[in-house]
């Protein structure tokens, strides 16, 4: 292993990330359903981990104040790179067959631990409201839940830090399936 040398940064780092696109080896990553959250750090966090992991597209249900301005700083700018919409929740419970198999992350009675679920190919993760979670509702039309295990006192973590966990896990699961299929 090499020791680094120099961090990428500008047009260098630009030239890298066009260059890894353009090559459509990977699969894009799950698509994002982020229901009530309501701070616009979050938001914005939300569209650059879309934009990191290669998602297709993120769909905000509740009512959020949109504060374009404060996302789009947050975003760098993912903001414009990743489809995005906010939906009302008649509009996600009408087009939901559109989104399966909904993958919940979220810690319940039945919730396996990521690491060692095998993730579908083509799902869509669900994240919850920052203090009470994936709404009721909209769980139980989850297909299955997934938690990322804690080892501290605190039993759970930042909703956009779970999602970067989730997205990166399953993108390192289809890496590992690319690299050992024929």
């Amino acid at each position: 292993m090499e020791r680094p040398t120099q961090q990428l940064e500008g047009q260098e780092l630009y030239e890298r990330q066009k260059q890894l696109r353009s090559q459509m080896l990977y699969p894009p990553a799950p698509r994002i359903i982020a229901a009530n959250l309501q701070i616009p750090d979050n938001l914005g966090s939300v569209l650059r981990l879309a934009d990191a992991a290669g998602s297709s597209s993120v769909i905000f249900i509740g009512a959020i104040e949109i504060d374009h301005k404060r996302i789009h700083k947050i975003a760098r700018n993912c903001d414009s790179l990743i489809p995005w919409e906010v939906y009302d929740s008649d509009r996600f419970f009408e087009e939901i067959h559109l989104f399966r198999p909904l993958v919940a992350l979220e810690i319940t009675s039945c919730s396996s631990d990521i690491f060692s679920t095998n993730m579908p190919d083509n799902c869509t993760f669900v994240i919850g409201n920052e203090r009470h979670g994936i709404p009721e509702k909209i769980l139980s039309e989850c297909d299955f839940s997934v938690h990322i295990p804690m080892y501290g006192t605190n039993g759970s973590m930042n909703v956009t830090h779970a999602l970067a966990i989730a997205l990166f896990e399953w993108r390192r699961q289809k890496l590992h399936y690319a690299k050992s299929t024929p």
